[in-house]
């Protein structure tokens, strides 16, 4: 029986799910940070890291849609 090459292998699969949740903690911990040091010199930085870690999330989770809570958000 051939394997269907439609369908993501498992190992892919998981590998995805891993990184969704990487990438879910890393903007969680960036949001963290954003709220609890306001007047960090970084700020600016993690506002950044977070705005591309949300499009790199989105990207992988629907490759052909886009953020829907905007860029303001």
């Amino acid at each position: 029986m051939a394997a269907d090459t439609n369908v993501p292998s498992l190992e892919a699969g998981a590998e995805l799910e891993r990184t969704l949740d990487r990438l879910e903690a890393r903007m969680e911990a960036l949001q963290l940070s954003m709220c609890t040091r306001r007047t960090s010199p970084r700020f600016e930085l993690w506002r950044h890291d977070l705005r591309e870690t949300r499009e790199t999330w989105f990207r992988l989770v629907d490759p052909d849609g886009q953020d829907p809570t905007g860029e303001g958000t």
